[in-house]
């Protein structure tokens, strides 16, 4: 009978994923509005989007520049 090392096992700290891409209801909530609202702003290319599948993606980023130039349009 042979004997096997013990296995060794992968520790790892969790590091925590920033998530970068929204979906519209997510992007909607980031927003506080309507997910209509985020429809129609990406339809009239107000809000850039990511079509990936059937489903549309919105970056984080593009959503902080969208709160920024209507917070300079609103001064």
């Amino acid at each position: 009978m042979s004997v096997t090392a013990p296995r060794k096992t992968l520790t790892s700290e969790a590091t925590p994923v920033r998530v970068r891409m929204l979906n519209v209801r997510q992007a909607a909530e980031y927003l506080g509005a309507t997910v209509w609202f985020v429809r129609t702003i990406s339809w009239e290319k107000r809000l850039p989007a990511v079509k990936f599948g059937n489903r549309l993606l919105f970056d984080v980023r593009d959503l902080d520049r969208f709160i920024e130039q209507a917070k300079a349009e609103a001064a």
